[in-house]
């Protein structure tokens, strides 16, 4: 997998986050057509990353501790 494939992916699903859009784990890996476990992969380098993740399961959509961003894939950026 090339690295700027992973940005891309990182991105789109910070994006999704930020949106409060991202659905269930089912429904957010489908959006990405990857599997859940493959979404779980790059939830947990984005975790690596500095991003604090966590699920609501009121909203159902995953969600940032604290507010911030990931700039080119690669560097998380508290707001």
């Amino acid at each position: 997998m090339a690295l700027a494939e992973i940005n891309r992916t990182i991105n789109w699903i910070d994006q999704e986050i930020r949106d409060q859009q991202t659905g269930t784990p089912n429904q957010l890996a489908g959006k990405l057509s990857m599997s859940v476990r493959m979404l779980y992969f790059y939830l947990d380098m984005m975790r690596a990353l500095g991003a604090d993740i966590t699920y609501c399961k009121t909203r159902m959509t995953f969600e940032y501790a604290k507010t911030g961003h990931f700039i080119n894939g690669t560097k998380w950026v508290e707001d």
